[in-house]
């Protein structure tokens, strides 16, 4: 470490924990196209809630100034502060998990709310950024001993643990985010790259099993359990109409075939706002949540959903940028696993109501309904926003030059 790079690491440690200042030197891109996703997903929650419940629309809104608290709170507070609290947040949530598989309640099929009066609290998707947390804390404990197998072979088995409890629930979208989380942070601290191959070619070693799972699966009989994780018949059903969509078209195949009948008709320009027939008479259901998509592209056409996909874009660039740029490992760490959760519900989200996945729980950030993943999205926006900052007070502190990035940038290497 040249002594450029030690004095930028004495002064480190001069950085107040919490300082609400911070939001008069943010970044104003990243809050902005934020801002902007979440102005079109009132317009859009207003014209599904017309057909649902308004209390839908008015808590959306809510949702969005309550997520500001929480961005405001990641952004005052300095993020190493919740790195090194980040054993404790793990603690805390596999004991929440854990209750949800006691006192949980239980919704169309699936326990993973906790109830909390009119608010239902939604563990798994908290767990999302605590594991973002959880593994930016270990590998940069580990630092290079990622390169051995046994400490990489470890990185699993912590992501393992919620990502058991949380398929119990049955939740297999929110598990399935954490998949990818931990591969693409393993490759961003430098594991070794033959390491990561054995474990995607395992991965897909799994498609037998599932074509075991569904070897001879009859769709009017109940499933029998065989294993110790059994998917349950609904899913096993998702994935059926998935492969045969012409099976149960009134049925389980209903919510694939209307989503893409109800995209098609939005055209090149879309039906117009609040003029969407297929949502609007209900054809499509959970046009509010998992298929919102659906109905931006029914109203606004090919245009208005190619535009939010834009804007979904240059988010994702954005905290890319910050994720490179930032001024240690951690930061590197904590914008890619964010950017990262992000990008998977939105690419996840958008195949599933074009018919190129079978259908899951998984929403789309800003747009979709649902408390706990709103306070998740406005939080993972927060965490971009502080490692941003954080590379700012690099850059005041050294009075910067090319000289001292160049440093910086080998002290983080």
């Amino acid at each position: 470490m040249s002594y450029s790079g030690r004095q930028m690491q004495h002064k480190n440690t001069s950085v107040t924990l919490v300082n609400f200042r911070n939001l008069l030197h943010i970044d104003l891109w990243l809050p902005l196209i934020a801002v902007a996703l979440a102005i079109i997903g009132w317009f859009v929650m207003y014209s599904a809630a017309r057909s649902t419940n308004i209390l839908y629309f008015n808590r959306q809104i809510l949702f969005f100034f309550i997520g500001i608290i929480a961005l405001v709170f990641f952004v005052s507070l300095d993020y190493r502060f919740f790195v090194s609290m980040a054993p404790l947040s793990y603690f805390g949530a596999v004991i929440l998990l854990l209750a949800v598989m006691f006192f949980g309640t239980v919704v169309k099929g699936s326990e993973r709310w906790i109830s909390l009066g009119s608010f239902r609290l939604q563990p798994s998707e908290f767990t999302k950024l605590v594991m973002v947390f959880t593994l930016t804390w270990y590998l940069t404990k580990i630092g290079d001993k990622i390169k051995k197998a046994h400490w990489f072979l470890l990185t699993f088995f912590i992501t393992a643990i919620p990502m058991g409890l949380i398929l119990k629930q049955p939740n297999l979208g929110t598990a399935a985010s954490l998949g990818p989380l931990t591969l693409i942070m393993l490759y961003i601290a430098g594991c070794k790259k033959r390491h990561l191959a054995i474990i995607i070619l395992l991965g897909l070693s799994l498609v037998p099993v599932l074509w075991w799972q569904m070897n001879n699966f009859d769709p009017k009989t109940p499933t029998q359990s065989r294993t110790f994780f059994e998917l349950k018949h609904y899913q096993k059903m998702r994935v059926y109409t998935y492969l045969n969509p012409e099976y149960d078209p009134r049925g389980s195949g209903w919510h694939t075939l209307q989503s893409k009948i109800t995209i098609g008709s939005g055209g090149l320009s879309g039906k117009g706002y609040m003029q969407g027939t297929q949502t609007r008479l209900n054809y499509l259901p959970e046009h509010h949540t998992d298929f919102i998509y659906s109905l931006l592209a029914e109203e606004f056409g090919f245009v208005g959903a190619i535009a939010v996909i834009a804007l979904f874009l240059i988010l994702l660039l954005r905290g890319l940028l910050f994720a490179y740029d930032s001024s240690d490992m951690a930061g590197t760490l904590l914008a890619t696993g964010v950017i990262t959760i992000f990008a998977f519900h939105i690419f996840v989200n958008i195949a599933i109501t074009t018919g190129m996945l079978p259908v899951t729980g998984i929403p789309l950030p800003f747009l979709s309904y649902g408390g706990s993943f709103y306070l998740t999205t406005m939080a993972g926006i927060g965490i971009l926003l502080s490692v941003r900052l954080r590379r700012q007070a690099y850059l005041h502190l050294e009075g910067f030059s090319n000289t001292g990035h160049v440093a910086i940038y080998e002290m983080r290497k």
